[in-house]
């Protein structure tokens, strides 16, 4: 086939910092346009990147549409002036529906002066709501699901002068304005077949210099997938239309070819997975780590996203200590039976103290995420992951994150709110999302309110750090040595926190003095 080869732009959006209260929020590069362009390269496309985040790091400005949180990254206009003047395809991607509002801004400034390129979406917020992306009037196309080989199609496709219109894994507005959503694309089973992240077009270096990683910050640490998808289907989770049920782990071989390859080219010390749950196929895993071992790489990584905890044991907490992870956090979510059983957890409590007990066993750094505010949640089953949380800290658990409740697009709890008419896939809806730490947005809880909620959240945080503190204050000394001995290396959550809130904050907030004061 002869093509006509169109340009390309792939853009990330801007990034969000909130500057004030206990929430973290740290933008990463972003791994998935990465693969995109690889994939592009490798099939004859180059392309231009653009990271509206990544290349304007120190650029902070306040965000209209919410209190309390702050832009982070280029203007739309500074985007524009990136853009090759002859772009005939744009390739936007949307991970987390809170950035929503940020992506359309742009794709609207930048359809003013691309009015006939094609504006084409990818990620879970558009693959879990792609009627409504396409009727905000800024995207052409939204990419369903796993985004390679569709995207790749639609280049070769339109640059070819061919019809695109019964690719599978896409959703658009035909010519009448009805909603078109093709069959779905099967799922890649041979992921290695994929090139590695073309991490050579994307401000990299930006990212890891001023520290802005999901997890913690132990040193010089880049962005690494292991495995795609997640064969588990917990309500709240928007995984299943994204991935479906079908997980796939890499092979060990070629995952370690990819971080020796990426340790040697960036001279990073670490990796930072950004799986959904990399730790499921135990006997693959064990192939990982022993593989690891016994090429002595000199890294660490960590797995901040959290993970399955069925297949722990002694033999695989001490494997994996000595392979080099080094921070990382089930999720059990409640501490009550009930509220796992109406999200569809499927964990078993007993179980899962089980493996934190094999893990507590080893130098690994260990924390649990909690919710407080699903729609089942009462005083009693609150009252109950308290008792949890109590546990944790009594035993040693090295840090909790406690958030209150939110519906994600693409979630079956979303689904069911939006049938009850508690919530929209309006904008300002959206934008909310963002604000899971605070008394002030909404509860979705049928018997407490977002009030109640906030105190419960902050009980919670209290009663677990304070016994944390109490019984273990020696660890605690050891971490803040560590952090101001190894140019800011955080073995914990709460490291994190003393770093963005007394370092980062306040760099921040240099950046502009109207943004509001450090609380």
């Amino acid at each position: 086939m002869q093509y006509n080869p169109a340009v390309i732009t792939l853009i990330n959006h801007q990034g969000l910092k909130i500057l004030k209260g206990i929430q973290l929020q740290s933008p990463s590069p972003s791994i998935g346009l990465a693969y995109i362009g690889a994939y592009l390269k490798k099939n004859g496309f180059n392309y231009t990147a653009v990271d509206a985040c990544g290349l304007a790091m120190n650029q902070i400005r306040p965000y209209a549409k919410l209190k309390n949180v702050s832009v982070q990254g280029l203007t739309n206009l500074q985007v524009l002036e990136r853009i090759p003047s002859e772009t005939k395809i744009f390739g936007f991607t949307c991970l987390f529906s809170h950035c929503w509002p940020l992506v359309l801004d742009m794709a609207n400034a930048i359809r003013a002066q691309f009015p006939n390129a094609l504006f084409i979406l990818g990620g879970e917020h558009g693959t879990a709501i792609p009627e409504a992306c396409l009727r905000s009037g800024a995207i052409d196309v939204v990419v369903m699901g796993e985004g390679e080989e569709t995207f790749l199609e639609l280049v070769q496709k339109v640059s070819a002068e061919q019809n695109w219109k019964d690719i599978r894994g896409i959703a658009y507005l035909d010519d009448r304005g009805a909603f078109q959503k093709n069959l779905p694309r099967n799922r890649v089973t041979e992921i290695d077949q994929f090139p590695y992240p073309d991490w050579d077009s994307w401000p990299l270096e930006s990212y890891i210099q001023n520290s802005q990683v999901t997890g913690v910050n132990l040193g010089r640490a880049m962005p690494i997938l292991g495995s795609r998808g997640c064969p588990y289907a917990c309500s709240f989770c928007s995984n299943e239309g994204m991935w479906t049920r079908r997980y796939l782990m890499r092979d060990a071989k070629a995952l370690l070819n990819e971080m020796e390859y990426f340790k040697n080219k960036y001279n990073v010390s670490g990796f930072t997975f950004m799986d959904l749950t990399f730790i499921v196929n135990r006997n693959k895993v064990k192939t990982f780590a022993q593989e690891l071992i016994s090429r002595n790489l000199g890294i660490t990584y960590q797995i901040p996203a959290g993970t399955r905890c069925e297949a722990f044991d002694e033999e695989l907490a001490f494997l994996l200590d000595r392979s080099g992870l080094r921070n990382f956090a089930f999720a059990p979510e409640s501490g009550s039976e009930e509220i796992l059983k109406a999200i569809r957890k499927q964990i078993k409590l007993d179980e899962f103290i089980g493996a934190v007990k094999a893990v507590l066993k080893t130098s690994m750094s260990i924390g649990c995420y909690f919710v407080v505010g699903f729609p089942d949640d009462t005083r009693t089953t609150l009252k109950q992951s308290l008792h949890m949380i109590r546990k944790l800290a009594w035993m040693g658990v090295h840090d909790v994150t406690v958030s209150k409740f939110t519906p994600y697009p693409g979630s079956a709890d979303f689904a069911a709110l939006e049938k009850e008419g508690k919530i929209t896939t309006k904008i300002e809806d959206l934008s909310a999302v963002i604000d899971f730490f605070s008394g002030s947005n909404a509860s979705y809880c049928r018997s407490l309110s977002s009030r109640q909620l906030y105190f419960w959240m902050l009980w919670l945080y209290l009663n677990f750090y304070v016994i944390s503190f109490l019984l273990r204050p020696w660890r605690v000394i050891k971490n803040f040595i560590e952090f101001f001995t190894k140019q800011g290396v955080e073995n914990t959550r709460y490291m994190r926190f003393f770093a963005e809130l007394f370092v980062r904050r306040r760099k921040w907030l240099k950046s502009d003095p109207s943004l509001s004061p450090v609380v």
